[in-house]
């Protein structure tokens, strides 16, 4: 599929329609977290009661903060083509407010981090699971940079929990850089509005 044919695949959802999938999608991962947890008996991992020290506090910010950083300033210098996934994240992000914004990034950083860091990866191990949850960005596949990143990130999220043996890291990581990512393409949606509006 090429990108006119994706870009027209796109055009012809809404952003009440992608947002929706988004939502189902997360769920879907819930449920199959559950289900294999009961089935192969996984411990729940999200303990409330377990405290998060600063080297946890602090590999989990400077990846949150890290990513979008990289990710705008790859924007700014590179040919738009190289970061281009179809137009996916700028339809549903773009008409979200920002505390939307934070209660579905923070789904979708919570289902993927149980499903992914908290069952799978204790079942498959760190290299099966993160190339599991790279392919599931299959509209990445066909763009190196963004594929590159992904899988790279899903292996960094592995080993976060890995060495900090607490999901809350790797799910504070994976909320900022969803949660930073989605308000800057809302941002710069109304930034490009509102200067349509105004004439410039």
């Amino acid at each position: 599929m090429n990108n006119s044919q994706e870009g027209n695949l796109i055009n012809d959802f809404t952003p009440k329609e992608l947002l929706l999938n988004v939502y189902i999608s997360q769920g879907l991962f819930l449920i199959i977290a559950i289900v294999i947890a009961f089935f192969f008996d996984v411990p729940f991992p999200w303990n409330i009661d377990s405290t998060l020290t600063s080297i946890d506090l602090l590999l989990a910010g400077a990846t949150g903060l890290f990513l979008p950083f990289l990710s705008i300033e790859f924007k700014k210098r590179l040919p738009d083509h190289y970061l281009d996934d179809g137009g996916i994240n700028e339809k549903i992000f773009c008409s979200l407010s920002y505390p939307h914004i934070f209660i579905l990034t923070g789904i979708i950083a919570f289902a993927e981090e149980w499903l992914f860091r908290g069952v799978l990866q204790s079942l498959l191990g760190l290299v099966i699971t993160s190339l599991i949850f790279s392919l599931l960005h299959v509209r990445y596949i066909r763009k190196p940079l963004l594929f590159s990143i992904v899988t790279l990130l899903s292996f960094w999220l592995g080993l976060l929990y890995e060495m900090t043996g607490t999901i809350w890291v790797p799910f504070f990581a994976h909320f900022l850089i969803d949660f930073i990512s989605g308000c800057w393409i809302a941002r710069e949606h109304n930034k490009g509005r509102k200067d349509t509006e105004n004439g410039v």
